[in-house]
């Protein structure tokens, strides 16, 4: 195992952030953050015996490039040998008929569908990367809290 795996492992473990043999829905846009956690954890999830399922939001706002990092994610999820569930949501339509912002119909829809994935599949840990450029995203909603899911954001 590498040094930074080793280093995630140790961090993960002294942190108490999952425990060994537990499921955890991670989520995965396609984007780099999201990829590399995805393979951080599946790479450390022999070792503690984590039951992985990767959970992938369609927003459908970019057309074809959405569909293609669905497509992405489905793949990358079939060779590491991970389950993967994904969900489609109209995010234009919700903007309007919510009267929020794409942005913030775009965080509902995601905690909405992350939350419900987890509660079906009865997944107590939701994981999601953000990386430095992101803005955090409050995902300590109703919804999740119905979900009764725990956040660790990387």
């Amino acid at each position: 195992m590498s040094n930074l795996l080793e280093k995630i492992d140790e961090t993960i473990r002294t942190r108490g952030l999952l425990r060994r043999g537990q499921k955890i829905l991670i989520a995965v846009s396609g984007g780099v953050d999201s990829m590399v956690l995805l393979r951080v954890l599946q790479a450390l999830s022999k070792k503690n015996k984590w039951q992985i399922t990767v959970a992938h939001l369609n927003h459908q706002l970019r057309g074809r490039n959405s569909d293609a990092d669905e497509r992405l994610v489905a793949r990358v999820a079939k060779k590491l040998g991970v389950a993967m569930v994904a969900g489609r949501a109209d995010v234009k339509k919700l903007a309007q008929t919510s009267r929020l912002s794409l942005e913030m119909a775009a965080r509902k829809a995601r905690h909405e569908f992350l939350a419900q994935t987890a509660a079906r599949l009865k997944i107590s840990h939701i994981v999601l990367a953000h990386h430095a450029d992101d803005q955090v995203e409050l995902f300590f909603c109703d919804c999740c809290a119905a979900a009764a899911a725990k956040v660790w954001r990387v």
